[in-house]
Order: C-alpha cells, then structure tokens, then sequence
C-alpha cells in the first residue's frame, strides 16, 4: 500500500475518494476501519463469515455509492453506523428464516423494533429528536466517543481508533451522559407522567 496516505485525515481521505475516485486513498480507509468494524460485527453475530461479509458488502457500497454517499463529519461515525444498520438487517433475515431464534439476538438491537401505538411512536420521535439536538450541543471530542461507544465499540477499541488512552475515552464518555442526563431530565418527567 502507497503510505502517502497515512497520515491524511479520515475525511481527507473520504473526500479523495469521493472527488477523484481514488484507490489508494480508498484502499486506506479499508486499512484504517475494517478490523475494527469486523469485531464489532464478530461480538453482534458471533459468525465470523457473517461478519466479514458485513464489513466487505459496506466498503463495496461506499465504492459503488461513493459518489452519493455524503460523509461531512466523521468517517467513523458513518461507516460504525452503516455497519450497524447491516448487523440488524442480518439479525432480521436470520431470525424471518429461522436460523436464529429472537432468545439469541442482542437485546440492544431488538429494543428499537418492538411494535408501538401511534402515541409511543410520536413520543419516541419526539425523544429522539430531542436527544439528536443536545447531542449536537456537545463538544466534537466528547461526542464523537460517545457516538462511537454507542455503536458498540469497546473503549479499548474507541482508545485505539482515535489514538487517545482509555481513561480519556471513559471521561468523554461520562462527560456525555452526565450533560444528556442534566438537559433530557425533563423528558423523563414528562414521560413518567403520561
């Protein structure tokens, strides 16, 4: 692999790719995320051919799509979450063909798909767009550790991927919470009383 990438920013990279159709920009940010983002499809499926395939199917996407696809933040971020969107894609095809019953699904990745009344539905959305604001208000180091320990990365791996100790991960990470907790504590109020 060329290393006259390596040391380019992942949305430098991104946006190589984008614009000039780069190979080995593109071949650098295989380099960069597909082994994180194979264990966290590893530690969801526990297949390790499911899991590759997961990783392999989101960088051919990012290829065949790179000129539709819009990344304007973080790289991490898009691609943890375009795999976690394939994880529950997968889970849904095993679980509709049989091959795993819903007792061996994560429960994280079910909660979101239980069936709601049409009043549980406006309050989640409600829920979650106030949550997607205050997450924005967020410094971008502290977001960007949480968002990726949301995704389901350890916060070894989250240390590793942004080259910061663990410590540093679980302040942000705290640091995140105890704001989310200070600024949504009304919502909570307001859903206990309905």
């Amino acid at each position: 692999m060329n290393n006259s990438y390596s040391h380019w920013e992942d949305l430098d990279l991104w946006n190589e790719v984008k614009v000039h159709s780069n190979k080995e920009a593109f071949t650098q940010l295989h380099h960069r995320f597909s082994t994180p983002l194979f264990r966290l499809a590893y530690r969801k499926t526990a297949d390790a051919a499911v899991s590759e395939d997961l990783v392999q199917d989101l960088f051919v996407t990012l290829w065949i799509q790179r000129d539709r696809i819009t990344i304007k933040k973080d790289v991490n971020i898009y691609l943890f979450g375009a795999l976690k969107n394939r994880i529950i894609t997968q889970l849904r095809k095993a679980i509709g063909s049989n091959e795993s019953s819903i007792s061996e699904i994560d429960p994280d990745l079910l909660a979101g798909y239980s069936t709601n009344t049409v009043e549980e539905s406006i309050l989640v959305n409600e829920v979650q767009k106030q949550y997607e604001y205050q997450l924005q208000q967020i410094p971008e180091k502290s977001r960007i550790v949480f968002e990726l320990s949301r995704s389901g990365l350890t916060n070894k791996e989250i240390a590793e991927l942004l080259g910061i100790v663990e410590k540093t991960v679980e302040f942000h990470i705290s640091k995140c919470l105890k704001i989310l907790k200070n600024n949504l504590i009304y919502l909570v109020l307001m859903i206990s009383c309905m």
